[in-house]
């Protein structure tokens, strides 16, 4: 907080310099304003040595005085009594310098710049940039134990820390896997019991596995049904209410197809249930880098979104290598939100559709997905094959990752890994079969029981189809199974052999099916520039892979020594840089 904190005070800072410059004005033409001078009079007493400065050097320039005055408070916030203590105190002085510019000049003077100046105020504040509290519903309804109370002395906190850095100091406290009304609740009540209602950030549902999307909205109705809450987001959410989708343990759950469509449906029907309730739902994407965690480019995400649920406001994270990739500079990063801003505005302008086009057969092919899905992941093998065929175990001793690799340590389960894990080991083994798994069944089923022309159809006039296969088609462009066949052959038994067959056998049908349903030889061959850079990067990731398998290979026999071992970790930050979306 304390950074971002810093980096809008400098620019601040650099304004109000600008600003002394551009106001030297002299009493010799206008009189001071009063409420300035009694300003500049009252920061006498507390700058005694700065203001000496500055009444010798700007004697008869009272707006210079009391900008210099304004910068070495901005200078010393929260360091000493010389210092700004709260954000109000600064917004009430830059009001206090357009009032008093306004009353010497009135309005037929405009000054653009101070008043943009004022809008950057308004919005920024002394944060910078406005934090999330996330919390596990499972630790809000324990009400015990050392995260409880963690988090609650942290909820005390809030009212002061919105009192020194400003109101939007904090967006949202996240709820994660979020399952019931009652886990929102029981969140509610305790920011109540530790600061009044307005001081209360909006409270954020994160909706996060197959299930709970499904029954999402009824979540929702029953939590607009409670007086109090209903009040809350009435009187001091301005009747709105974010709910954060879950893509990354959706996909680990169910699979790629399954987790799209049932966030999109998701959508759809908390939509509709706001709109009951006239509340106006918005929606808060918890996207990773990959597409199996709800990556991919975010002017097609924006505008695969279901008709009509894009209103007031769109979110989404970006989060690992992608922040590098989209914002290392300026550049870059004002092309990337020129793409999302453009997409939301073309996107908050359409009605709501209540119909999903082709819901049926759409519905089909996410269930036949699903399936197949499910009956590789609940292999009891599959454990066996993932810890050991890939570099997984190695994620915790490395600084890649935000929390633990699993959820309980000591706890042996595929359920137990999170989703950054469980992407992170197959990209690294070049399976990246997370992004692509069970589209295969799921599509070449679906064209064998209504015919290829029927599937293209449905693949030309809709655009979370257009999107999905989109996403698909490039994580399969980014898989070797040639590669991910040496991890097997040196690391694992033959029985993990099984495995490996109906992971190449799903990668085959869904290879074909995509070629054959958008007419093409080769997968992106209407995409060449893509095509291309993953064939270059593909020769210098071949080489990675070799070292991290003979490696690994050792690490089973004996332990590393510190050359082998620092190899073994490179070449694992190596495949994560090179493949770009790891997890």
């Amino acid at each position: 907080m304390k950074i971002y904190s810093n980096q809008i005070l400098n620019i601040y800072k650099e304004q109000i310099v600008q600003f002394s410059e551009e106001f030297s004005i002299s009493t010799d033409f206008v009189e001071s304003p009063k409420k300035l001078t009694k300003k500049i009079e009252e920061y006498k007493k507390i700058l005694p040595n700065d203001y000496k400065h500055y009444k010798r050097v700007n004697f008869d320039e009272p707006f210079r005085i009391f900008l210099s005055l304004v910068f070495h408070r901005l200078d010393n916030f929260q360091k000493n009594k010389k210092g700004y203590k709260y954000f109000h105190e600064f917004l009430d002085d830059i009001l206090l310098f357009q009032n008093s510019v306004l009353k010497i000049f009135g309005t037929k003077i405009q000054n653009t710049k101070l008043d943009n100046f004022i809008e950057m105020v308004y919005q920024f504040e002394f944060h910078g940039v406005s934090l999330d509290i996330r919390q596990n519903s499972s630790v809000i309804n324990a009400q015990s134990g050392r995260e409880y109370f963690d988090f609650e002395e942290l909820i005390k906190e809030i009212p002061e820390l919105q009192n020194i850095y400003g109101d939007k100091v904090f967006n949202s406290i996240i709820l994660s896997m979020t399952s019931s009304e009652s886990d929102i609740l029981n969140l509610f009540n305790v920011c109540k019991k530790h600061m009044p209602k307005k001081n209360i950030p909006s409270i954020t549902p994160l909706i996060e596995e197959i299930e709970e999307l499904q029954k999402s909205h009824i979540i929702l109705e029953k939590i607009f049904l409670n007086k109090q809450y209903k009040s809350f987001i009435e009187k001091f959410k301005n009747n709105n209410q974010e709910v954060m989708l879950g893509y990354s343990d959706s996909n680990k759950d169910g699979g790629i197809i399954s987790s799209q469509w049932n966030v999109y449906k998701a959508q759809i029907n908390l939509f509709k249930e706001g709109v009951s309730n006239n509340v106006n739902v918005t929606f808060f994407h918890g996207r990773g880098g990959t597409i199996s965690r709800g990556g991919g480019p975010t002017y097609n995400s924006i505008s695969a979104q279901p008709k009509g649920t894009v209103s007031s406001q769109i979110r989404y994270t970006e989060q690992g290598e992608v922040v590098s990739d989209k914002y290392s500079t300026a550049y870059l990063g004002f092309e990337n939100i020129k793409l999302g801003s453009v997409a939301f505005i073309n996107e908050s302008g359409n009605k709501l559709k209540v119909k999903i086009p082709n819901q049926k057969f759409l519905q089909e092919l996410s269930d036949k997905s699903y399936e197949e899905y499910r009956s590789f992941f609940t292999d009891p093998n599959l454990i066996d094959y993932f810890e050991m065929g890939t570099p997984v175990k190695l994620l915790s001793t490395l600084n890649i990752g935000s929390r633990p690799t699993k959820r309980t340590k000591n706890v042996k389960t595929l359920q137990n890994y999170r989703a950054i894990p469980w992407v992170f080991g197959w990209a690294q083994t070049r399976n990246t079969l997370t992004g692509w798994y069970g589209s295969g069944t799921a599509l070449n089923f679906m064209i064998e029981k209504y015919g290829i022309n029927y599937v293209r159809k449905i693949y030309k006039n809709s655009d979370f189809m257009q999107n999905l296969i989109s996403n698909i088609e490039m994580t399969l462009s980014k898989s070797d199974l040639k590669i991910a066949k040496r991890y097997v052959d040196e690391l694992l038994d033959e029985d993990a052999l099984k495995i490996y067959k109906k992971i190449l056998k799903e990668s085959q049908l869904a290879n074909i099916s995509i070629k054959n349903i958008k007419k093409i030889d080769e997968l992106l061959d209407d995409n060449k520039i893509l095509k291309n850079t993953l064939n270059i990067r593909n020769a210098y990731l071949d080489p990675l892979s070799l070292i991290q398998i003979t490696l690994m290979k050792k690490l089973k026999i004996r332990k590393l020594d510190s050359v082998e071992n620092n190899s073994l970790l490179l070449s694992v930050n190596g495949l994560a840089a090179g493949l770009r979306n790891t997890g």
